[in-house]
């Protein structure tokens, strides 16, 4: 899993171009970011600092900036067209600041953020020992970091048809929970705690669930792709048997949702120090 599995600047031009499209086609981001939601409020918190890594327009860091009055909130994407249109959305006077970063590199001090909020940003990750080294890095003792991302029984029905079609990668590897729960714990992060659910979103017909992919930025970046345009004919055939599969003219698609939170331990010895794999880290955009 410390391989590059995809095309960090794919990932970036396409969340740009998504980004005044995103509001209108992100019911997923909407539905785990309110369960994310509904899971802090159970959680005593009362953070000065916190992060919405992987912000995309913000509404998390708005909703974050509005249930904690004092806290300063950083929204942080890859895309800087994300975080324009994220600072169109909030007032001038919110805590509020847009910082475009890579999460593989986070301009945080060590030990310095009370509060990690992350939403379906893990799908697009590269390196997840890497990223949860990085939150372990800029989290305080005792700081939270909450989170959902995509378990591996998502996207089933699309994996399984692409398959018997060619040997290219076109839905991403999510990653099970019990391996995500491990590697929080290698990190130095504490008493990690996650469950998943389901979630089934009908659409009615192929083109519309292809629009929300598009419109969200959720297209195929993954280094092992078909790198010319996929033929006509493989095309025809994934629609071909994906339309088998339509009832009552609805399209289900399937998702396992993980959702989950882990606590700051300051394990990293010294607080001015701190080691990483420089090759893996890459340069932020400019």
């Amino acid at each position: 899993m410390t391989e590059q599995i995809f095309f960090q600047n794919n990932i970036e031009q396409r969340s740009n171009a998504a980004a005044k499209t995103f509001a209108k086609h992100d019911f997923i981001h909407h539905h785990c970011r309110n369960d994310l939601i509904e899971r802090m409020k159970l959680i005593n918190l009362s953070p000065k600092t916190a992060i919405d890594l992987g912000c995309a327009i913000g509404s998390s860091s708005r909703f974050l900036a509005k249930h904690f009055k004092q806290c300063r909130i950083f929204s942080v994407d890859l895309s800087q067209s994300m975080l324009i249109e994220s600072r169109k959305k909030r007032s001038v006077l919110a805590r509020i600041s847009e910082i475009q970063a890579s999460t593989h590199s986070l301009p945080f001090f060590n030990n310095s953020v009370d509060l990690i909020f992350t939403n379906l940003l893990m799908p697009w990750v590269d390196n997840l020992p890497l990223f949860f080294a990085e939150i372990n890095r800029i989290l305080k003792k005792d700081g939270l970091f909450i989170f959902s991302t995509l378990g591996p029984d998502s996207l089933q029905n699309i994996k399984s048809i692409w398959n018997k079609i060619d040997d290219y990668e076109h839905v991403n590897p999510f990653i099970d929970m019990h391996i995500i729960g491990d590697l929080i714990l290698k990190s130095g992060l504490g008493d990690p705690v996650l469950d998943t659910d389901k979630l089934t979103i009908n659409y009615k017909n192929i083109d519309s669930f292809f629009t929300d992919i598009t419109k969200t930025g959720a297209r195929n970046c993954l280094r092992n792709r078909n790198h010319g345009l996929t033929a006509k004919q493989k095309l025809s055939m994934f629609k071909t048997t994906l339309e088998k599969s339509i009832i009552n003219n609805q399209l289900s698609i399937e998702l396992e949702l993980i959702y989950g939170h882990a606590w700051g331990n300051n394990l990293n010895s010294n607080p001015n120090e701190f080691s990483v794999d420089v090759s893996q880290i890459k340069k932020l955009p400019v």
